[in-house]
């Protein structure tokens, strides 16, 4: 599983992200859009991936169309608890789901 990260839950943010969602759902072929969640300042967009950094790459391919990046990224074995950052990746801190 991919997480991206948004900060900012303001109604414009959301709205944004969930339009990325949506083209995200529509353009990408390496993973599948399994929803999104929003709070405390954050909207995680969630996709579904057997390749993860396969699958984000063409995530970050389709977002610069649309000049929207996320924050921050992870992944993880959907069996397991623990990410992975993908997103920046010259940032040593381990990805948390928030």
């Amino acid at each position: 599983m991919v997480v991206l990260e948004f900060s900012g839950d303001d109604l414009e943010n959301y709205d944004c992200v969930v339009a990325l969602e949506t083209r995200l759902e529509a353009e990408l072929e390496s993973g599948e859009i399994d929803g999104h969640d929003e709070g405390r300042g954050i909207v995680n967009v969630f996709i579904n991936t057997k390749n993860p950094k396969e699958c984000f790459k063409e995530a970050m391919k389709i977002m610069k169309d649309v000049k929207k990046e996320p924050d921050a990224a992870g992944c993880r074995k959907l069996d397991e608890e623990e990410y992975v950052r993908l997103w920046p990746e010259d940032d040593p801190t381990r990805f948390e789901l928030k």
